[in-house]
C-alpha cells in the first residue's frame, strides 16, 4: 500500500470459491475503508479467540504492503502479555525475546497504549537489552517494525506487531494503513474474546452442576452440600473449582465416585 502524489492507495478484497484474498490494486483511500470492512467482515465469520487471533495476523501479510512477518500478543494477568500467534518461526522469536526481556516495541506499545514505530532497527537504541538478545537485524534480517496496540474501551487488549525486512517499510499511507487495520482487528477480536468468554463461562457452569448432580447421587450429598464439597476440595488442592468439577465427571465416566467430605456433611 504505497502512497503516491495523487494520495491513492490500498488492496482489493477479491473472493475466491470460498476464500478470500487480497490484490494490490491502486484505489482512494474511501475505498480502502471499504477494503477493510470486508476484511473486517472476514475476521467477524469466526467467533474463536484463538483463531480469529490466527486470522489477523495471516490477513496483516496480505492487507499491509511491506509485512513480512506478524505477532500478536495478548494481555495476560499481571500487566503482562502473552503470545498468541507468530505468523514464522522469526516472529515467534522475536516475540518470544521481548516478552521474557519485557522489552521492544511490543512491550512499549503495551504500555503506552500507543503505536511503536522503528524505521530502522540497526539505528535503533531505545531497546539496548532486547536488541542484543534478539539481534533482529543481524539474526533475522528484520530491518523495521510498526507495534500497534488493539484499544476496546480505552484499555489495551492486544498488541500486533508487524516486522519488515526493508528500512522505512511503515511510513506515510501504508501507516494509515496499519492504523485502520488495527482498528477493525481490535473490534473483532474483542467480539470473539466475549463469545469465547461466554462459551467458556456456560460451560463451566455445565461441568460444575454435572459434578454436584454426581456427588448428590453417589453419596447423598444436597445441592448446597456437593457445591460446598467442590469449594473445599478446590481450596485444599489450590486447583479452579472448574477443574475439579471437572475431574469429578471424568473420573465418574471411568468409575469413580468422586470426592467424599471427610466428617459430617456441611449444613
Amino acid at each position: 500500500m504505497t502512497g503516491t502524489s495523487q494520495g491513492r492507495m490500498g488492496s482489493r478484497l477479491e473472493k475466491t470459491g470460498d476464500r478470500s484474498r487480497l490484490q494490490v490494486v491502486w484505489m482512494s483511500r474511501e475505498d480502502l475503508a471499504t477494503v477493510l470492512a470486508q476484511v473486517s467482515q472476514e475476521l467477524s465469520d469466526e467467533r474463536d479467540e484463538a483463531v480469529t487471533a490466527a486470522r489477523i495476523c495471516r490477513l496483516a501479510l496480505e492487507v499491509v504492503d511491506g509485512c513480512d512477518h506478524a505477532t500478536l500478543s495478548v494481555r495476560a494477568r499481571r500487566h503482562r502479555l502473552a503470545p498468541a500467534e507468530a505468523t514464522s518461526e522469526v516472529a515467534e522469536a522475536l516475540q518470544e525475546s521481548q516478552l521474557s526481556t519485557w522489552a521492544g516495541p511490543t512491550v512499549a506499545a503495551f504500555e503506552s497504549a500507543e503505536p511503536v514505530v522503528s524505521h530502522d532497527l540497526a539505528a535503533e537504541d531505545r531497546w539496548p537489552g532486547w536488541l542484543d538478545l534478539a539481534s533482529p537485524v543481524r539474526a533475522h534480517g528484520v530491518r523495521s517494525v510498526a507495534a500497534v496496540p488493539l484499544l476496546t474501551r480505552g484499555r489495551t487488549q492486544a498488541v500486533m506487531t508487524l516486522w519488515s525486512h526493508h528500512r522505512g517499510s511503515w511510513r506515510g499511507a501504508t501507516h494509515d494503513a496499519v492504523l485502520l487495520y488495527a482498528t477493525h482487528a481490535a473490534a473483532a477480536l474483542d467480539a470473539a474474546k466475549i463469545i469465547t468468554g461466554l462459551e467458556t463461562a456456560l460451560g463451566t457452569r455445565h461441568r460444575i452442576g454435572a459434578a454436584q448432580g454426581i456427588l448428590m447421587e453417589r453419596h447423598r450429598r444436597s445441592l448446597h452440600q456437593a457445591f460446598a464439597v467442590l469449594q473445599r476440595y478446590s481450596s485444599t488442592s489450590n486447583e479452579p473449582l472448574s477443574d475439579v468439577a471437572a475431574q469429578v465427571v471424568e473420573e465418574s465416566e471411568r468409575g469413580y465416585a468422586g470426592p467424599d467430605p471427610r466428617g459430617p456433611a456441611p449444613d
